[in-house]
């Protein structure tokens, strides 16, 4: 039963790596390098998301700068003396320097709209109130340096809202041109993906940003093994998939990292990643030009999804970075270790363009490197011209690895020289590093 699954499975990813580029045919590789570069990198975490309690204490505070970050985003609905939880997460991240986006809630809107929120409502589209919607929105925050974009939409994958959606990035990039439209979503969800990235990469929109959402971890997945390397195909391809929609467009990616489990009905959903698991998630997001890391999730308790009568569907039960006493998770030292080392790769790669990448998995033909030894990925980065740096990935989450790379150099006259030069490289499981062409 499983082996013809799995056969079925590595035909569609076959199909669609073609359908997407990843995959060139030819046997050349070819890429238009980013328009933008990729820094600085936006490393964050998302806070509750339909979780009713809400605790924003000094050992809160404390354990969040700890951690490395330098933005969060996601509030749940609440309020107290103190203001509604948006109001005081703008505030403490004004007070660290950091970036958080905003919403915006129309009176009537249920707890579960939040999630849906601007690029469902069609009403929005063609009517002359948006544009007040937008301009008091951005008067209630413009004074926080926090205040880094607006959050328009999240998983709104059904066609007819694209329209919507496109109206809401032209209004506020009318009347706020310096703050992006940020939306989150699984690029292959979307039902015409085409359609989706031109209408949000809108000419008239600015550095919009795509917030890439793929968990893989689920709950029978082995840590080793031909199966687990297919989900991490899987994974790749959809990195490859948004970095191919964004070639040529004005725009930059986000990273959604699995770091959470979670039980659906008592059932094992998705198993917590393991700290190797979730630095091998940062280095093929990195691989593909991700200038943010998003870690999902911070919290951990229960969401609990009810129908239009307010009736409970379905009880979920998260773990997150921390546990549901507020405790440190091996999570939370693994994020911290990771986030000290992409605060120092971060002065390095701010500069960089991407300009595609390479994979063991299916080696293309190129002018860079000529083999590759081991099971890794090669993403390719440089100045708006040519390459200059490669970001090795191990695909190994539970072994180190050696991995050898036979780069094409050059004389100083430009001519390819005829023996290659080696780079052996020693990679601790799911680990990545950078270096020089």
């Amino acid at each position: 039963m499983y082996k013809i699954y799995d056969l079925i499975r590595s035909l569609l990813l076959l199909l669609f790596s073609v359908s997407c580029g990843a995959l060139n045919p030819t046997g050349s590789l070819e890429y238009e390098p980013s328009q933008l570069p990729m820094g600085p990198l936006a490393i964050g975490t998302w806070l509750p998301a339909g979780m009713n309690e809400f605790r924003f204490i000094e050992s809160d505070q404390e354990l969040l700068v700890d951690l490395g970050l330098n933005s969060i985003q996601w509030a749940q609905r609440y309020s107290d003396e103190n203001g509604t939880a948006e109001e005081q997460l703008m505030k403490f991240a004004s007070s660290q320097g950091w970036k958080m986006p905003v919403y915006f809630e129309p009176p009537g809107w249920t707890p579960y709209d939040k999630l849906h929120n601007w690029a469902t409502k069609n009403e929005l589209a063609n009517q002359d109130s948006l544009r007040d919607l937008v301009q008091d929105l951005y008067r209630r925050w413009e004074n926080e340096s926090a205040f880094s974009g607006y959050l328009i939409g999240h998983e709104d994958y059904k066609k007819n809202h694209y329209l919507s959606l496109s109206s809401v990035v032209q209004t506020i990039s009318e009347v706020d041109p310096i703050h992006p439209s940020i939306t989150v979503g699984r690029l292959q969800d979307y039902q015409d993906i085409q359609f989706f990235l031109a209408r949000f990469f809108d000419d008239s929109g600015g550095d919009n940003i795509f917030q890439h959402e793929h968990y893989v971890f689920r709950g029978d997945l082995p840590k080793k093994g031909a199966r687990f390397q297919r989900r991490i195909d899987d994974l790749v391809l959809g990195y490859d998939q948004v970095v191919r929609g964004l070639e040529g467009r004005i725009g930059r990616w986000h990273a959604i990292v699995q770091v959470q489990s979670e039980e659906r009905n008592g059932r094992v959903y998705y198993r917590k990643p393991s700290p190797s698991e979730i630095r091998m998630q940062v280095g093929l997001a990195l691989s593909r030009g991700a200038p943010g890391i998003i870690y999902f999730l911070y919290s951990s308790g229960t969401e609990e999804l009810a129908d239009a009568q307010g009736n409970i569907m379905e009880a979920r039960v998260y773990e997150g970075i921390i546990d549901r006493l507020r405790m440190p998770t091996a999570s939370y030292y693994a994020i911290k270790q990771i986030n000290n080392e992409l605060a120092e790769l971060d002065s390095d790669l701010r500069d960089f363009h991407f300009h595609g990448a390479l994979s063991s998995r299916k080696f293309l033909d190129n002018k860079y490197i000529l083999s590759i030894t081991g099971t890794a990925e090669v993403g390719l980065l440089g100045d708006q011209e040519k390459v200059t740096h490669f970001l090795v990935v191990n695909r190994w989450a539970h072994k180190a690895q050696k991995i050898l790379l036979q780069l094409r150099i050059k004389d100083d006259t430009g001519k390819p020289i005829a023996t290659p030069r080696a780079v052996e490289i020693n990679l601790s499981p799911g680990g990545f590093i950078l270096m020089p062409f």
